[in-house]
C-alpha cells in the first residue's frame, strides 16, 4: 500500500506537466483554422502551411515534454529514499519505474494529439477511441487479474481471492 501511494504521488505530480500541451492546442488552433472572408487559393495555401507548421511545432514540443518527463521518472530510484525507509517498499517502487518511463515517454505526444484533435473538432474519432479504451483496457485488466489468480492458485494449491 505504501509503494502504491508513492507511485501515485509521482504519477499525479508528473501528469499535469504535459497536459498543458492539450490545452494550448485547443486555444491556438481554432484561430488558425477559421476561414477568412477572402477564399482565394493563395490564402488557403498560406493557412495550410501555417497550420502544418504549427502542428509540427506542437509535436516537437510533445517530444521534448516526453523526454523531460521520462528523465524525471528516471530519477525516482534516487528520490524514493525521501519517501520511505523500508527497502521492500523502495524495491516495489523501483520495479514500477520502467512502466512509468514508457508511459511518460509518450504522454506528451498523446496530450498534444488529443489537443489537436479537440481543436479540429474531430469529436467522432475521439469518442470512438475513448469508447474503445473503456472496453479494451478493462478487458485486459481482467485477463491479468485472472492470470494472476490462476498462478496464485497453482503455486499455493489454495483458491485465493484476487
Amino acid at each position: 500500500m505504501a509503494a502504491q501511494q508513492i507511485v501515485c504521488s509521482f504519477f499525479y505530480t508528473f501528469i499535469p506537466i504535459a497536459d498543458s500541451l492539450s490545452l494550448t492546442a485547443q486555444s491556438f488552433l481554432p484561430a488558425l483554422m477559421m476561414t477568412n472572408n477572402v477564399n482565394n487559393d493563395n490564402n488557403k495555401q498560406v493557412r495550410a502551411k501555417t497550420l502544418r507548421h504549427t502542428i509540427l511545432n506542437f509535436l516537437k514540443a510533445a517530444g521534448l515534454f516526453g523526454a523531460a518527463l521520462a528523465s524525471m521518472v528516471a530519477t525516482i530510484p534516487l528520490l524514493v529514499r525521501f519517501f520511505t525507509s523500508d527497502p521492500a517498499v523502495a524495491a516495489l517502487v523501483n520495479s514500477v519505474v520502467p512502466i512509468l518511463f514508457c508511459i511518460f515517454v509518450f504522454h506528451g505526444v498523446f496530450c498534444a494529439s488529443e489537443g489537436l484533435l479537440l481543436a479540429q473538432k474531430d469529436l467522432i474519432f475521439l469518442g470512438r477511441m475513448y469508447a474503445a479504451y473503456f472496453v479494451v483496457v478493462p478487458y485486459f485488466m481482467q485477463r491479468i487479474k485472472w492470470m494472476a489468480s490462476t498462478t496464485t492458485t497453482a503455486a499455493t494449491g489454495a483458491a485465493g481471492v484476487v
